[in-house]
Parts: C-alpha cells; sequence; structure tokens
C-alpha cells in the first residue's frame, strides 16, 4: 500500500513536470519575436543571480538549472550565472540586496528572510507535503500570498515559488530513538520552530549550524541531529558517527525555493521575458523534486545496506506518536498565529487549502 501511495506521488509530479516541459519547448522555439507573446521589445538582460546556499550540493545545482532554463528559453536575451552563497553579499543580506538592486535576483527558502514568521512560505514543521506546496502556490492562494508578504516586508522585490525538494530524515542519533519517550533528557539539534516543538516533546534542544552537527555527535556534544535528505545526510557522513537512524521527517516533509527579481528590473522586461521566467519557475518546482527524490532514493538504498550489514539501525516513529507530535504541533501554532499576523495569514490559508482537498485526496485513495 505504502508502495502505491509512492507511486501516485511519483506519477502526479511527472504529470506536472510533462506540462511545464512542453510550455518550456514553446519557449524555445518562438524567438524574440514570436507571435502571441505579448510586446517584445529585444531588450538583453545581463543578470546578477546569487542563491542562498553553497556550491557542489544539490540547492546549488537546482537554482543552476533555474537559470540555464531561462537562459535557454529567453534565446540569449538573458544571460546569468548562479553565484553561490555569500559571492556577492551574505545570505542573511539577499532580500535587501534585491531590494537595493545590489544583486538583479536571487533564490532562496523564506527561512533566509529576516523574520521568523516568514519560513512557512517554504515549509513547517508537520506542515504541507511537497504536492501541498505546489497545489498552493500553482492553484491556490500561494502567489498571492507570497505577493502580498513581500508588498509588506520588501516592496522592490517581486517572488514566484522556484522549487520544491524532498522530505528529510529525522534523527540521526548515537542512541536507539524508537519513540517520543526515547527523546526526552536528550541534546538534540534543532531549529525554528522544530526545536520549540521539540522542547515541548521533552528534549533538550541545542541550536547549531547543520555544518557542525557531524562534529557535535562524534564528541557527544549532542545525541541526536535533524539535518537534511537522506543524500545530504550520506554525503555529511553522519552513519560514520550516528549507528542509529529515524524517519518519517515530520519535522520537514519538504522544502519550497523562492526567485526573487527586483521590480525595477522585472517591470523593464517584455512580457515574453516574464512569462519565460515564470515557467521556467513552475517546471523547477517539479524536475527539483523529482530530481531529489531519485538522489534521494539512492542514498537510502545505501543506509538500507548498512542495516543489513549491521552497522546501522534503522526506526520508524510509531503512528501514535506521530499523531502526538501533530497535536503539539497544532497547539504551537495556534499560540503563533494569535502573535504574529503576517504568521497567521500564511498558515490559515495554507491550512484552508489542505482542507479543501483533503476529502477528495482521501476518496480517491486506494489504501
Amino acid at each position: 500500500m505504502k508502495t502505491m501511495k509512492k507511486a501516485k506521488s511519483i506519477l502526479a509530479a511527472a504529470l506536472t513536470l510533462a506540462i511545464a516541459i512542453a510550455l518550456l519547448s514553446g519557449c524555445a522555439t518562438g524567438g524574440a519575436g514570436a507571435a502571441g507573446t505579448g510586446a517584445v521589445d529585444g531588450k538583453t538582460y545581463n543578470l546578477v543571480y546569487q542563491c542562498a546556499f553553497g556550491s557542489g550540493g544539490g540547492p546549488f545545482e537546482y537554482a543552476s538549472d533555474l537559470s540555464e532554463a531561462i537562459v535557454s528559453c529567453s534565446g540569449g536575451r538573458v544571460t546569468m550565472d548562479c553565484l553561490a552563497t555569500g559571492s556577492i553579499v551574505p545570505t542573511a543580506d539577499i532580500v535587501a540586496a534585491v531590494q537595493n538592486g545590489t544583486l538583479d535576483c536571487a533564490n532562496v527558502t523564506s527561512t533566509n528572510f529576516s523574520d521568523d514568521s516568514l519560513g512557512i512560505l517554504s515549509t513547517l514543521p508537520v506542515g504541507m507535503t511537497f504536492d501541498q506546496y505546489m497545489g498552493w502556490y500553482i492553484s491556490g492562494e500561494g502567489q498571492q500570498i507570497l505577493d502580498e508578504v513581500m508588498a509588506e516586508i520588501a516592496p522592490n522585490v517581486v517572488a514566484f515559488p522556484c522549487g520544491v525538494v524532498d522530505s528529510e530524515i529525522l534523527y540521526h542519533s548515537t542512541t536507539p530513538i524508537t519513540c517520543l519517550e526515547d527523546i526526552k533528557g536528550l541534546k538534540i539539534r534543532g531549529i525554528s520552530d522544530w526545536a520549540k516543538i521539540q522542547t515541548k516533546l521533552g528534549a533538550s534542544v541545542v541550536t547549531m549550524d547543520g555544518g557542525e552537527c557531524y562534529e557535535a555527535l562524534s564528541h557527544g556534544t549532542i545525541d541526536a541531529c535533524e539535518y537534511s535528505s537522506p543524500y545530504a545526510n550520506w554525503s555529511a557522513g553522519f552513519q560514520e558517527v550516528a549507528p542509529y537512524l529515524t524517519v518519517p521527517g515530520v519535522h520537514q516533509s519538504c522544502a519550497a525555493y523562492l526567485f526573487i527579481i527586483n521590480r525595477n528590473v522585472w517591470e523593464g522586461m517584455d512580457e515574453q521575458l516574464q512569462n519565460i521566467i515564470k515557467v521556467s519557475c513552475t517546471a523547477m518546482m517539479a524536475k527539483n523534486w523529482a530530481d531529489d527524490r531519485t538522489a534521494n532514493g539512492e542514498a537510502w538504498g545505501k543506509f538500507e545496506e548498512l542495516q543489513a550489514q549491521g552497522k546501522l539501525t534503522i526506526y520508524r516513529m510509531p503512528d501514535e506518536d506521530i499523531e502526538t507530535i501533530n497535536q503539539v504541533a497544532k497547539e504551537y501554532y495556534a499560540e503563533k498565529c494569535k502573535e504574529q499576523p503576517l504568521f497567521a495569514k500564511i498558515y490559515n490559508s495554507q491550512m484552508a487549502y489542505v482542507d479543501s482537498v483533503s476529502s477528495w485526496a482521501a476518496a480517491a485513495s486506494v489504501n
């Protein structure tokens, strides 16, 4: 049954990707003066484009994929190279840099925004899944909400969802974590909302940069950490210092990326170039997820091989404990909604979307 459910999700993503690629193919065949694309002024753009990710990893590759798609579909009217985080400005300053024109555009997650309430635009512990994020952004209120948020926090910035990636692993640990009872008193790395939810669940949360987790696990500074997806975690080598692994990644079932561009640059573009950028962003949402799922499937197989060799033990959090996490998270978000109106606007819109599709999703399920 779980295999069937995964197959349905993969099919939905594949269909989305097929439609987007068809649109992108149309972009490439029309040329600068193609009919039906709106006014075309022939102006060229050399865009300064920085992402919020270090070079070499999946997120950087996906940010690069987006720039390559835009360049290809523009027929040479746009040139842009993907610069790694810190190349021109620190990650924390990216939105401000696009706002003031230091950067023309960027690829970020909303967790890079200075306002803690806005991380929900990209991910939320015990929040929407990858397909729900895509549905909310493409067919729900997501783009409208994103426009309203940007108008409030950075009015000279235009933003579009441009990618979505796979679920993370819940814990790598030096001691078995088989259920919620096992996390009580453990020193566990956590950040943002998940740090606060874990604290309510009884963990002793330690906030640290993800790049510090390997050494912290090997030296006993922490007992467990959440970091990223199977592909990223395998590359980070956590299996070398933490022989226990727990799923599913309820703390982050996906993450959505955002393409942001200076409003003056955007409004100076003709309709054809604007459409090329928007359709490229939509296409990358499906392609990023498909690529990420493939890489994670290969990495997960390596973890399973270690388990077969007796070098690693994989646990799945019991369903009743996942339900407890859901309940604690809902209570936490209810309080956060009272304190942060902007978070409440986004959260209520997302939950309304989930409610609007859940009944049919359940009815259509073969499980």
